[in-house]
């Protein structure tokens, strides 16, 4: 994938994991609360991923 395609794909995770926040406080305490949650720790997770991943393509082509 291309650098904009990465972009363009954490953003759409990113906003995806704050409609599960939205699900998650709209859930209560039951399935939906910790469907939401687990899935914004998912999504913090990717971009987190996309970030090293980025800086890691980075630092390889910097290197030669």
């Amino acid at each position: 994938m291309g650098n904009a395609s990465n972009w363009v794909l954490s953003g759409l995770v990113a906003l995806m994991g704050l409609a599960g926040l939205f699900v998650a406080a709209r859930g209560g305490h039951s399935m939906p609360y910790w469907g939401g949650l687990v899935f914004f720790f998912f999504a913090v997770l990717f971009v987190f991923y996309m970030i090293k991943r980025g800086f890691d393509h980075a630092e390889h082509h910097n290197s030669h």
